[in-house]
């Protein structure tokens, strides 16, 4: 990896208890890659000043420094995303029934407020998109206008949103992809474990083989009823790692960025 090494770009001055940027320093310190931190402050724009780097890059960080990357054309190609391709409709397109969610449905805030659901009626709702304005949870109906009106605050009055059934679910697992094949993975909830059943991994592989949104992606996934349900996929830029091997994932995607053809 001396030809072309890839730098990495990492946002510092992220939540507390936030372990990615001292996970990623480490990781780049052991496999001798250059690693650059920065501060971004949300809703500022444009990108903090660089410094000078040759070769392929790697972001890291919250969703001002996404944005802005993905904005510009020098820094574009170390933002593995497309919203066009991270929604909730793309996903259940390309996947149907691996995915968790494949009957919810998606629409605006209005059409949501409008809806005849039951005032008791418990529903899951999350972003169509990858915006993170808010995180996907478990609400009565009666409590929709508290979402919506927080979503107003934001400035995304124009977003839309999924809402589905409530399911209860064994346990969840991210696993991270690299030019389609699993690197890493760890269970996240109810408790962290760095083990991933095979069984899982040969799920998520064969989903894998029939579309990803992008070359470097997060894959989280479910055990629900026995079966494996896709819940959602998420922008590896933006991702926390759990309990999964940091250092594997920064070799892999820094020999992804290093191999690929120049844009």
């Amino acid at each position: 990896m001396r030809d072309m090494q890839a730098s990495w770009i990492v946002q510092t001055n992220v939540e507390a208890e936030s372990t990615s940027p001292a996970l990623l320093r480490e990781a780049c310190s052991s496999l001798g890659l250059p690693f650059h931190a920065l501060s971004v402050f949300a809703g500022t724009n444009p990108l903090p000043e660089l410094p000078s780097i040759e070769g392929p890059v790697v972001f890291h960080g919250r969703n001002t420094l996404i944005a802005n990357a993905h904005e510009h054309p020098r820094w574009r190609s170390g933002v593995f995303f497309s919203p066009e391709r991270f929604t909730h409709q793309v996903y259940v397109a390309a996947l149907g029934g691996d995915m968790l969610n494949a009957n919810a449905r998606t629409m605006s805030l209005e059409a949501l407020l409008a809806s005849s659901y039951s005032t008791n009626r418990r529903l899951f709702i999350r972003p169509d998109g990858d915006s993170k304005r808010f995180s996907g949870q478990v609400v009565r109906f009666a409590d929709c206008t508290s979402v919506c009106e927080s979503l107003v605050r934001a400035g995304a009055s124009e977003e839309l949103v999924v809402v589905g059934d409530v399911y209860e679910l064994d346990a969840e697992w991210r696993l991270f992809f690299v030019d389609g094949r699993m690197i890493s993975g760890s269970m996240y909830r109810p408790s962290g474990e760095s083990f991933v059943p095979p069984e899982l991994v040969e799920f998520a592989e064969a989903a894998a083989q029939r579309w990803l949104p992008a070359e470097v992606v997060v894959m989280d996934v479910a055990r629900h009823d026995g079966a494996w349900k896709i819940v959602e996929f998420n922008c590896f830029n933006g991702s926390r790692f759990y309990l999964a091997n940091v250092e594997a994932i920064v070799l892999a995607v820094s020999r992804f960025q290093a191999e690929r053809p120049k844009p």
